[in-house]
């Protein structure tokens, strides 16, 4: 959970939603991250046959928006206020300087990417020992996430971390 008391900066601003309202539609170009300061927020994703599924919910402290604006790519899927909820709107410019004036708030960034990135794969083991999946269908899915991270990396020409010129 990020600080529940958040400094305003240049460009910064709060927005208020009412329940079921959309905050931003899958493929959207927007670029802003949402911090929830009151409320709650649903994340659903579209498939294939009309149908959506809920992929999380997030309340307050939480953010959300975090990809879009990280990787300069539409949104992946869509989300929805869940009751009256209250928003701080970080746009890429200010979330620049929030982390270069308070370097905590990328740390708690970083733990939180790192905990959703956790529970997800707890949840996908969990799918296997359950039966609900096979195994190896699980590793294809794995290999294959693996490899486009890979290319991604490539194209974007970055060195990571063990590269000596970062």
């Amino acid at each position: 959970m990020l600080k529940q008391s958040l400094p305003q900066f240049t460009g910064d601003f709060e927005r208020e939603y009412n329940d079921g309202e959309a905050i931003f539609l899958e493929s959207d170009e927007s670029r802003e991250m949402y911090v929830i300061q009151e409320g709650e927020i649903v994340i659903k994703k579209q498939i294939p046959g009309g149908k959506e599924i809920q992929l999380a919910r997030f309340a307050r402290g939480d953010f959300v928006g975090e990809m879009a604006l990280l990787e300069s790519l539409p949104r992946f899927a869509s989300a929805y206020s869940v009751g009256k909820t209250k928003l701080l709107v970080l746009r890429p410019g200010g979330f620049l300087l929030k982390i270069r004036r308070d370097p905590t708030f990328a740390f708690e960034m970083l733990q939180q990417l790192s905990r959703r990135i956790r529970i997800t794969n707890e949840r996908l083991v969990e799918i296997v020992e359950k039966g609900g999946t096979d195994r190896n269908v699980l590793e294809k899915v794995l290999q294959a996430t693996e490899t486009k991270y890979l290319e991604m990396k490539d194209r974007e020409n970055d060195g990571g971390f063990g590269d000596p010129q970062n």
